[in-house]
């Protein structure tokens, strides 16, 4: 009682002076509820710490029954080279909320944050006081976790100001048949500050993975949790869902029925339809054996969730091709990492008669595609795939008629083989290849992840990540290299150009053997790159996530972060650039 006396009085001192200085106490519960725990606000209502359970760095500053317009929010960096995240607050976001979103706060820390808005036609300026707690640890393999550790190595003048999802995973070996790990999702500013954590329990509410995390075109964030065969629950579906950064659920769906094995993929298409990389239960094949398929549809969903296209990409391509399966190290196929079998291959026979399920191998029914990212192509109406066990980025249209192939030409046969496209140098000119390169500064991507269009610059940009690089093992591992790549395609003449790389010189430090990005950024004209699963292979050391941006003119570092892991097996997946100015202004 004394207290709240105490801050009455302060309350009121501030109001007087229009400038509200106030402290916060954490409000537990949903947003229409109050707290006995909670202090008024300024001239507005309560403060919620993680009002929708979603994010313990996060708030929401209640409207208590007032109506504001254009407002805008200060969260203030701590310490002297603290960063500022400064963004505008839409009327539809006030109202969503009913209250001002708070996002970019520190844990563990007394926030300051700065508001304004107009009401009743006067501009008010206030400063909030936002305690908030630790970031959890998490409980896994009878551990109690901390979190990464995020380590700048460059930031250059003019990308202070940066902010990367840091997309992690804490997996457990011999995942065959199995994916189930946690999620470890953070926002990190340049100064390797958490300034936004994802709580795991949200969106772990089944067994499998979660992927694919994005912010949309309207600011949001996507992602997707796979899921596999349960023993308890049996086959779950997997789901796909959208959220804003404070929390609040926009939709949570499950697959559509009869298709399983969500992971890796989720795009957002500019009519708002999702692209989904799925498999498919009780698949028949030409043979008439039954099978669950692996990582070979894509399919559209639109916006009630009703499937409106379906590639099946066992009958656009060939499921028996096995060229660049029996070239990779059987050590990191995909998530199934086995470090006692790093440098390991498959020979065509062992290839063709691994069982069914989730294991690389040839035939619907294995891992014989493995689709890690769908690209969608406006201009054409087409999508573009990226196929790990493929080595292959493809582009095929709504009438599934495969476009062009970009990757080495052994192995395609009839129609396809017609798709190939031949490297060419930057005059045009055909460059000398044959299975396993090609003259001058070309090559094709080995086991990449990524294929994403850029219309700015008519080019595609892949992650190659390099195992099987010419359809070989090294003589010796640390001779690997993974690089951010760019291509430029001429439909008209089936020709390619390589016109950009980066990664080659950095070796084996950055090579990154599974997962990982190349991402174009407009708003800076650089190439972002995150190569996340650096030295998962060696036995004496977690692995290490680099984020890389960099200027393509050049290939100067702009910005350099290096995500240290804890334990072996946590490999990232991407991590990507968000924007906290288009979170809450739509």
């Amino acid at each position: 009682m004394k207290l709240n006396k105490i801050m009455s009085a302060i309350l009121t001192a501030s109001v007087l002076t229009c400038s509200a200085i106030s402290l916060s106490v954490n409000a537990a519960g949903n947003l229409p509820g109050t707290s006995s725990s909670a202090v008024a606000q300024g001239q507005l209502g309560f403060v919620y710490v993680d009002p929708y359970d979603f994010s313990p760095l996060v708030a929401v500053i209640d409207l208590g029954g007032k109506t504001i317009t254009n407002a805008t929010v200060s969260v203030k960096g701590k310490d002297r080279k603290g960063i500022d995240i400064d963004y505008p607050v839409s009327t539809t976001q006030l109202n969503t909320h009913n209250g001002i979103p708070v996002f970019g706060l520190y844990p563990d820390h007394l926030n300051e944050v700065e508001v304004s808005y107009k009401l009743d036609g006067k501009k008010i300026k206030e400063t909030y006081k936002i305690r908030t707690n630790d970031i959890p640890h998490q409980h896994i393999d009878g551990q109690d976790r901390t979190q990464y550790e995020y380590e700048p190595i460059k930031v250059a003048k003019g990308f202070e100001d940066r902010f990367y999802l840091v997309d992690g995973q804490v997996i457990t070996p011999d995942l065959r048949d199995k994916w189930d790990w946690k999620p470890t999702q953070n926002i990190i500013d340049t100064n390797g500050d958490v300034r936004w954590h994802l709580s795991a329990d949200v969106i772990y509410d089944r067994p499998g993975g979660s992927m694919s995390f994005k912010q949309t075109r309207d600011g949001k964030l996507i992602f997707g949790q796979g899921l596999m065969f349960n023993q308890h629950n049996g086959f779950l579906s997997p789901y796909y869902a959208k959220y804003d950064f404070i929390g609040k659920p926009i939709f949570k769906r499950d697959l559509p029925r009869g298709y399983i094995g969500f992971s890796h993929e989720v795009t957002e298409m500019p009519n708002g339809n999702l692209l989904l990389r799925v498999g498919k239960k009780d698949y028949i094949t030409p043979t008439g054996i039954k099978v669950d398929s692996i990582r070979d549809h894509v399919i559209e969903v639109n916006n009630n969730g009703e499937v409106v296209k379906v590639w099946d990409f066992n009958k656009i391509l060939d499921p028996l091709r096995d060229d660049v399966l029996s070239s990779l190290d059987m050590g990191a196929v995909c998530l199934n990492v086995d470090v006692a079998s790093a440098g390991k291959t498959m020979s065509a026979e062992e290839l063709a008669n691994e069982p069914y399920g989730d294991v690389a191998g040839v035939d619907t029914g294995r891992n014989w595609l493995h689709i890690n990212s769908i690209g969608y192509d406006a201009e054409d109406d087409s999508i573009i795939i990226s196929s790990r066990h493929q080595s292959a980025v493809i582009k095929i249209g709504r009438d599934d008629e495969v476009k062009w192939i970009l990757g080495t030409p052994i192995g395609w046969e009839g129609d396809l083989a017609d798709k190939v496209l031949i490297p060419v140098d930057k005059k045009g000119k055909k460059l000398k290849c044959d299975a396993k390169d090609c003259e001058g500064d070309f090559d094709w991507t080995w086991t990449q992840h990524t294929a994403w269009p850029v219309p700015e610059r008519g080019t595609v940009t892949v992650f190659d990540n390099g195992d099987g690089r010419s359809l070989e093992q090294p003589a010796l591992p640390t001779m690997k290299y993974s690089r951010g790549v760019e291509y430029k395609v001429d439909m008209d003449n089936m020709t390619v150009q390589q016109t950009w790389e980066y990664g080659k010189d950095r070796g084996y430090e950055w090579y990154s053997p599974i997962t990982s990005i190349t991402e174009f950024q407009p708003d800076h004209n650089t190439m972002f790159m995150a190569s996340a699963s650096a030295g998962l292979l060696e036995s004496d050391k977690a692995p290490e996530h680099w984020i890389t941006e960099v200027d393509p003119k050049t290939n100067e570092v702009k910005v350099e972060i290096k995500v240290k892991t804890l334990t072996k097996h946590e490999p990232g997946y991407r991590s990507t650039v968000v924007h906290p100015e288009a979170m809450f202004n739509q």
